[in-house]
């Protein structure tokens, strides 16, 4: 939901309108980019609880399960942004839909895996690319975070992050798209520190339950200061270097959010309020559909007239507030829609398709199934 908002406030020009709000605890539901490193880290904790409790599964099991989970929505919201673009454009938004639509890049889109630009059809996708990418690796990860030391496990994401880093940094005048090499090497850490998390989760929900309650608040304080104005800091004072390299500490903020939810009772009664267990429930629906959804308002209540000046943030039809609301609205209808019609059959599709498989049981990070 934070990243809807932080897309609709931002291309909308409400963040402009409203500077104020970079100064106020509000800013956390502003946190988009945040929320993308939280999303790898938890992916990296999720997936690795199978292989922590020793139930491991085959690597063509996980594969099979993974590729229906993710691909199958996400191409079916390649579909929606296409045919939304055929639809509604009618003026470029931050270079957003203007790209020339041609074989290239839709082939690109559907492989997935390759370099490109995200900004044809689904923006969002590229972090997507990022999640697909590293999921061909996360058995292999998994089976070095489970038999190796959480140090030597964590250092080597580290030195993949900082190789991330400095080569994107390095190169960053020819790589000016999210789908980079570069940047896939960085996040492999977030999904590593979630593994490692997920090996050690009762230690480390020990350890929390440990701490006096002031020292919990003071942590979750410094946490929440941490990941809510970190990153943009770290983008201000030290541009890409200082973006990527910021992504580190909201990652330890994300972890300690993690940490709080295993441990803490309140916290989980709170996630398990309804309408919060219902945006978790269609999130990556949510996630997939919301900025077409947003482009698509934009581009049907913009007046093309008015755009003769680019800083006059007042050139829509109807207010830049309704269309938030508005994109929120139809986005979390379309998302419960997608979830239950494409989301559950992908899923349901991935277990049959891995049903066939037995995997050798007690053997935490196995790779080999039995057929």
């Amino acid at each position: 939901m934070t990243v809807v908002l932080y897309h609709s406030a931002s291309l909308l020009g409400i963040m402009a309108a409203l500077p104020w709000l970079y100064h106020t605890p509000l800013q956390l539901l502003l946190a988009g980019h945040q929320a993308v490193i939280f999303f790898f880290l938890l992916s990296g904790f999720v997936l690795s609880l199978p292989f922590a409790e020793g139930k491991s599964r085959g690597y063509g099991n996980f594969m099979l399960r993974r590729l229906s989970r993710l691909y199958v929505p996400y191409i079916v919201s390649l579909a929606l942004g296409l045919a939304l673009r055929l639809l509604c454009y009618r003026v470029p938004i931050n270079d957003l839909w203007s790209r020339p639509i041609g074989w290239i890049p839709i082939v690109q889109h559907v492989v997935m895996i390759d370099q490109f630009h995200q900004q044809y059809f689904n923006p969002v996708v590229w972090s997507l690319v990022m999640e697909m990418r590293i999921a061909l690796l996360f058995p292999f990860i998994v089976w070095l975070v489970m038999r190796a030391n959480w140090a030597w496990s964590f250092l080597i994401g580290f030195v993949l992050s900082i190789g991330g880093i400095l080569l994107h940094v390095r190169y960053q005048d020819s790589i000016d798209f999210f789908t980079n090499y570069y940047d896939t090497a960085h996040y492999v850490f977030m999904f590593v520190t979630g593994a490692i998390m997920a090996k050690h989760r009762h230690r480390l929900a020990e350890a929390f339950n440990r701490l006096r309650i002031v020292t919990r608040l003071v942590l979750g304080m410094l946490a929440f200061l941490v990941y809510t104005w970190g990153n943009n800091l770290g983008w201000d004072h030290g541009g890409l270097l200082g973006n990527l390299v910021s992504d580190w500490f909201t990652m330890l903020a994300s972890g300690f959010c993690i940490i709080a939810a295993l441990a803490s009772i309140r916290f989980k009664t709170v996630l398990t309020w309804r309408p919060i267990a219902f945006v978790g429930r269609v999130s990556y629906s949510l996630y997939l559909v919301h900025l077409v959804v947003l482009l698509a308002l934009m581009n049907l209540f913009t007046n093309p007239s008015s755009l003769l000046y680019p800083d006059d943030y007042e050139h829509y039809y109807i207010s830049p507030y309704w269309l938030l609301l508005g994109t929120v609205g139809l986005s979390l209808a379309l998302a419960a829609l997608s979830y239950r019609y494409v989301e559950l059959p992908s899923i349901r599709l991935g277990r049959y398709l891995a049903g066939g498989r037995t995997i050798r049981p007690n053997y935490p990070g196995e790779l080999t199934a039995k057929r």
